[in-house]
This record gives structure tokens, C-alpha cells and sequence, in this order.
């Protein structure tokens, strides 16, 4: 009986091993995974701007350039996250005050680059808006959900040349210490079959060659902050997704027990 035991123990460690490492290359996997879909993004931005300095003059070098050096640096610091935290979570929010109109400029200039010249972007973030968020997490966030958009335009266009021109929309206000943004465009919608799983990983994508993870990266992101990304509208007429962003909630305010004060309050 004894020996059973020992051999039904040493079985089990055996297994509780085998476990462990499979969650771990599973972790270890989806992380890779989520690296590989965002740098593919960022890359490719930088590769169409490089494309387009070695036929320009020295003005448009100059134009071009910080865009160029902008888009490497971002994927230079993805890629030292993820050699450091070495996981499927993304590291803490490194949070920061910052004018959100100036960030989704930035987003918009990245995906111009090689956005259809059918499709139109709106900035309509007010420009005395300060959000406090981690600012290259927020580019993340914001680039998946207005690529993802700009895609299924362009391959409404494919399908139907001839088409009213393309929109993509973004909007944002502040309720109190909260954030809220829309990002809508007046595309051909999102399949029904697929609305019901948009932000499970592998699974969401609607478009050939799609990795189903833009969705999956930038809820998470959002969650990150203690926020919510969610579906509100899609149909013939466009999609529509909101998020909400609050504030960090700083330490009591002295002599006044129970009351907190967002971290834009100071």
C-alpha cells in the first residue's frame, strides 16, 4: 500500500507539473500573440512612411521623420515590456495628464497613412479635454478600434465600388472623474455571429487575415485602467463602440473621512 501511495503522489506531482507548464506556454503564447498583432500595426505604419521618404524631398523628409522615429519607438518599448513581464497581462498603467485630442491626432495620422483616400477621420475631442491614462497604452487602445474600423471600410469598398464615402468619428467628453469616448464609423457593420464573442481572443475577427486580438488587446487595456469597452450600435449604417476611462483615485483628503478625490482634482 505503501508503495502505491508514494507512486500515486509521485504521479501526481508528475502531472501537477505538466499542468503548470502547459498554462505556462499557454500564458507564454497568447502574450507573443498580442505583441505580434500590435507590432505588426505599428510596423507597418512605419514601413509605408519610410516607403514614401525615399521618393520625397527634404521638407517631407523632415515632415515624415518624427512620424517614422514615433511608430519605432512605440514598438521598441512593446517589445521590452513584454521581455520583462514575460506573461499574458500587460504590465501597470503608467498613468499621466495629457490633452486627448493631441493623442487621437496622433492615432489618426498612423492610420492615414494607409487608410483608403475614400475614408475620412474626425477628431472631435474637445481640445481643453485632459484624460488621466497611460499614453501609449491609450494609442494601443485607440489604434486597434480605429484600424479595425478603417478595415471594414476599405473592404466595403473592395466589394462595392462607388459607395458614400468612408467615415470614422471620434468623440469624447468628461462626466465628472470619468472619461467616456465613441468611436463610430458608418461602415457595413459587424457580423451577428460574431457580436456575441468580439473580445475573446482568436475569436472575433470578421476580415480575412484577421488575428481576432485588436479587440481582446484593447479591452483589456481599458479594463487595466478600471474602465469599460463595449459594442454599443452596429448595422447597415455603421458601429459604434464606447469606453469609459476614470480618473485615479488619490489617497483621503485630510479631515474630510470617507471622501476621495480623482488625481486630475490636484
Amino acid at each position: 500500500i505503501g508503495i502505491a501511495e508514494r507512486e500515486l503522489h509521485d504521479m501526481q506531482v508528475e502531472l501537477s507539473s505538466l499542468i503548470n507548464q502547459k498554462n505556462r506556454l499557454a500564458a507564454l503564447g497568447l502574450a507573443v500573440s498580442k505583441v505580434s498583432h500590435d507590432l505588426r500595426n505599428m510596423l507597418s505604419s512605419a514601413h509605408l512612411i519610410s516607403d514614401r521618404l525615399s521618393m520625397v524631398n527634404d521638407p517631407t523628409v523632415q515632415k515624415f521623420a518624427p512620424k517614422l522615429i514615433a511608430s519605432l519607438d512605440r514598438a521598441i518599448s512593446l517589445c521590452a515590456q513584454t521581455l520583462k513581464y514575460g506573461r499574458a497581462e500587460e504590465p501597470p498603467p503608467r498613468r499621466e495628464k495629457f490633452m486627448l485630442n493631441l493623442l487621437v491626432d496622433e492615432v489618426i495620422e498612423s492610420i492615414a497613412v494607409d487608410a483608403s483616400n475614400r475614408i475620412v477621420l474626425y477628431n472631435n475631442v474637445p481640445p481643453n479635454l485632459s484624460i488621466d491614462a497611460d499614453r501609449d497604452q491609450l494609442f494601443r487602445v485607440l489604434t486597434n478600434l480605429v484600424r479595425n474600423a478603417a478595415q471594414a471600410l476599405e473592404q466595403r469598398e473592395s466589394e462595392g465600388p462607388g459607395l458614400k464615402e468612408g467615415t470614422i468619428t471620434l468623440k469624447a467628453w468628461r462626466e465628472g472623474t470619468v472619461v467616456s469616448m465613441s468611436i463610430s464609423d458608418n461602415g457595413p457593420g459587424i457580423p451577428e455571429h460574431v457580436q456575441g464573442r468580439l473580445f475573446e481572443a482568436f475569436q472575433s475577427s470578421a476580415r480575412p487575415g484577421g488575428t481576432g486580438l485588436g479587440l481582446t488587446i484593447a479591452a483589456d487595456l481599458v479594463r487595466a485602467h478600471g474602465g469599460q469597452l463595449w459594442l454599443t450600435s452596429s448595422g447597415p449604417e455603421g458601429t459604434t463602440f464606447m469606453m469609459t476611462l476614470p480618473d485615479r483615485v488619490s489617497e483621503l483628503r485630510s479631515g474630510k473621512r470617507g471622501e476621495r478625490r480623482s488625481a486630475l482634482d490636484a
